[in-house]
């Protein structure tokens, strides 16, 4: 079978840009996914206050972390998803009071 060499050329050039958008696609990072299974249960605008709120929730046992929020001027406050419910409910019952 003989193709033209302009044909393959151009078929070249798509599967290469369709692998690209694939790969651009497969390995895009969004937000909510940013630190795996973590997930978010408060934001905080200070490290003091960060550290008052990682206390709370060690002292309670859960496994608890903070990372910067993508603007760069608050805190996150990150669980796993078994302790998510529980670490809401203690810190809205410390609100509360």
């Amino acid at each position: 079978m003989d193709v033209p060499g302009p044909y393959l050329m151009v078929v070249s050039l798509l599967v290469i840009g369709v692998l690209g958008l694939v790969l651009k696609w497969a390995f895009a990072t969004d937000q909510k996914r940013d630190y795996g299974v973590l997930r978010e249960i408060a934001r905080v605008p200070s490290q003091r206050a960060a550290d008052v709120v990682v206390a709370r929730l060690r002292y309670e046992g859960i496994r608890v972390t903070t990372v910067r929020s993508m603007d760069g001027e608050s805190l996150r406050i990150m669980v796993f998803p078994v302790d998510e419910h529980r670490a809401v409910a203690i810190l809205l019952e410390e609100t509360s009071d």
